[in-house]
Order: C-alpha cells, then sequence, then structure tokens
C-alpha cells in the first residue's frame, strides 16, 4: 500500500512539566482494562477530549491503537452537525451532540476545531464511518477528504481522473474483511447514455479504479448510507420501480434489497441507520412512518417502529410552513434513552415525543439555526491505524 501523509492539528494546553507534575496522580490506569474501559465509555465525549491534556499517561492511553479500538466499540453513536446556513458560513462547521450521556447543557454540544488543511465554506460531508469522515470540497470539484475530527488529523485524497458535478453520488465505507477503507463515486451519466460511471478508491492506495457503469438513478438522496460492510441508496431502477440500491465493498458490486411493505404512493422516502438497523423513513401527509429491516436483506424482516403522526394536520403545515403534504423526507436521526425521537427536517432540528403533538423545535446554544445531520460515532483512533488497518 501507497505510504500516506496524515496532517494533524495540535492544539496543546498544557506543558511537559505540568504533564510530568500529573502523571504521579493517574492512578485510574492501574486498574484493569476492562474496568477503566467501562469508566471511560460513561465519560461524555467532550470530557474525554479534555482528558487528552491532562497528563502523558492519559493521552497515551487515549492514543494507544488497542485501547482506542476497545473503546471506540463501546462508544454510543452521536450526532454529527454541520453548519447548513449561508448567513454566517464562517461560524464553526461541525458539531458533535449527545442528549443521552450529556450530565449539563455544557455537554450537550462539543464544537469541533476548524482543520487548517480541510477547507470551511463549500466542504460537505459526505459520509461517517467507524469515527471517520469523508468530506467533499464543492469549490473544489473532485477533492476529497478523510478526517478524523475528534483528534484532528486529515488526509487529502487524490482526485479522479473523471469529471465531478454537483450531481454525482458518493459513498465511504469500510470493507470488514480486508480492513480497508473506500470511497466509491458515481458520476451523471453522460449525453446519450442512461448510466454512470463508477469509481472505487482505496484509501491509502493513491489510485481510483474504473470498475463499470452504473443504471441506477440516485435522486433520492447523494451520500450512501454504511452499514455492515454495504452502502445503501433509495434509486430508481432501469424500469422505473423504487428499490433500495447495496454496494459491496469487498466485491465492489451492487445489488437490489426490498423496501418495506408499504405504499409508495405519493410519499417521499429516505434511508438511514437506527439502533444498528437499516432503516426507511416514508413521509406521506403529516405522518412519518419508521421502518426497520430487523434481518439484513430478508423483506419479511422489515418492522415498522414507529409512526410520527400529528394530532392535527394543519399543526404540521404551521409548524413547517408548507402543506400537509412535504416534498421532503424527515430524517429520524436517533431514540434517545428518554424515549424522544430527535429528527431533521428542512435542515431544522425537532424533538417528537410519543403520545404528544407534534414536533418541537430543538435549539442549542451555539449550534447554527439550518444544519445537516449525521449519525456519527466519534473515535480517539489514529488515521494512519484505521487506514492500515
Amino acid at each position: 500500500m501507497k505510504k500516506i501523509k496524515l496532517k494533524q492539528t495540535h492544539q496543546a494546553t498544557n506543558t511537559d512539566q505540568q504533564e510530568e507534575e500529573h502523571d504521579n496522580q493517574s492512578h485510574i490506569f492501574h486498574l484493569p482494562n476492562h474496568i477503566i474501559l467501562e469508566i471511560l465509555s460513561r465519560i461524555p465525549i467532550k470530557t474525554l477530549i479534555q482528558c487528552r491534556s491532562v497528563c502523558k499517561s492519559w493521552r497515551h492511553s487515549l492514543s494507544d491503537s488497542h485501547f482506542t479500538k476497545s473503546l471506540f466499540s463501546q462508544t454510543p453513536t452521536c450526532i454529527l452537525l454541520q453548519n447548513s446556513s449561508t448567513i454566517n458560513p464562517k461560524s464553526p462547521s461541525l458539531f458533535l451532540i449527545d442528549l443521552d450521556k450529556a450530565s449539563g447543557r455544557n455537554d450537550v454540544v462539543l464544537r469541533l476545531p476548524k482543520d487548517p488543511y480541510v477547507p470551511t465554506r463549500g466542504v460537505q460531508v459526505v459520509g461517517s464511518c467507524n469515527g471517520l469522515l469523508c468530506m467533499y470540497d464543492r469549490l473544489n470539484c473532485g477533492q476529497l477528504y478523510i478526517s478524523n475530527p475528534i483528534i484532528g488529523e486529515s488526509l487529502t485524497l487524490p482526485k479522479p481522473s473523471m469529471e465531478i458535478d454537483y450531481q454525482f453520488v458518493c459513498g465511504f465505507g469500510f470493507c470488514p474483511r480486508n480492513e480497508v477503507y473506500k470511497v466509491v463515486v458515481v458520476t451523471s451519466p453522460s449525453e446519450g447514455t442512461d448510466h454512470g460511471d463508477v469509481k472505487v478508491l482505496t484509501v491509502g492506495s493513491g489510485v481510483w479504479r474504473g470498475i463499470g457503469n452504473c443504471v441506477y438513478h440516485f435522486g433520492y438522496q447523494p451520500y450512501g448510507v454504511y452499514l455492515n460492510g454495504f452502502l445503501h441508496w433509495i434509486v430508481q431502477t432501469s424500469e422505473g420501480s423504487v428499490s433500495i440500491c447495496a454496494f459491496d465493498i469487498e466485491n465492489e458490486s451492487f445489488r437490489e434489497l426490498p423496501l418495506p411493505p408499504c405504499s409508495l404512493k405519493k410519499c417521499v422516502i429516505s434511508i438511514g441507520i437506527l439502533e444498528g438497523w437499516l432503516s426507511v423513513f416514508v413521509r406521506s401527509g403529516s405522518n412519518v412512518n419508521v421502518w426497520m429491516m430487523k434481518d439484513y436483506g430478508v423483506e419479511e424482516s422489515w418492522t415498522k417502529e414507529l409512526v410520527v403522526k400529528e394530532k392535527s394536520s394543519g399543526m404540521i403545515g404551521k409548524l413547517f410552513g408548507h402543506s400537509t403534504r412535504s416534498s421532503t423526507a424527515a430524517q429520524v436521526l436517533k431514540f434517545t434513552k428518554k424515549g424522544q425521537v430527535l429528527l431533521l427536517d428542512k435542515y431544522k432540528l425537532h424533538v417528537y415525543t410519543p403520545g404528544k403533538r407534534g414536533f418541537v423545535p430543538l435549539e442549542i446554544d451555539g449550534v447554527p439555526y439550518m444544519v445537516e445531520a449525521f449519525a456519527h460515532t466519534p473515535s480517539f483512533i489514529s488515521l494512519a491505524n484505521a487506514i492500515r488497518g
């Protein structure tokens, strides 16, 4: 594999002398490893990041590849927010929110520091996998980055040889068998054809490979959703029907998965991951039906987990500023420990409490009014170790 050069952002808050003074107090690391992991897995990610600056032993443990992988396996999924507001594009771009483990208002949101090697303006998150982000620079067409925003590491990927326009489709995922990360890009159909070209980059190789054509139309969601070695999109097939397209990262091939057994007439749909299950969100009028595939690939395993419903059909129109039928599908992001449902609709966060009336706007101090949201599990694993496998 080609040798790669990582770029790091360091924010030193303690001198070596101060760290040495604190080292003698780090008795927690004399405990058995499984107890340390149990303790750290209960600490808000914001506090864990601060722990890296306490002393050398803390920083060493939170940088050790074996320890950080074990910690990652016990880290719950948070929600990553990206600023979508054009009012103040220079404001912080990425935020991490955790509504479950926060011990107070100050622990709810973590403003991630800007990476000087990744532009802020015009850069869009196009994938999250195992604590890493894939980001695309819209102002520098074709430029992609891999980043771990928690520890401030990033990697600039080579540009694909083909031209990428604003309609391109992208996915970022992990191959468990070979322990490699891959980026897949599907271009828009060229003039006179009904298919796009597919290119794949194994991260760290430095080489984009063409693997053929794709006949699907990706008009629903341009960015693939990763789960267990596959990337997923809602697509329209060449026959005109709607289906789930799954890209096998190991074999680099496409397959189709069945949709939930429900009518899609006059509906809008989107796809995501909830509680570790492949999920589809179907919006029909004022209802959002949440379906989960409990046995991957098995049509009969689709289960309607929840119906987010307004008691007053007119209320949803007043809330979102449109008629009772929306042209976009609400994205259900998370079920909280308090039994609430966190949603994203028209770039705005909302909370729904089953049994109560309607969506409630969720306003968090310091977070932009309009955002894009992604399920993201924060990680302290070094990008070099992750790419090396």
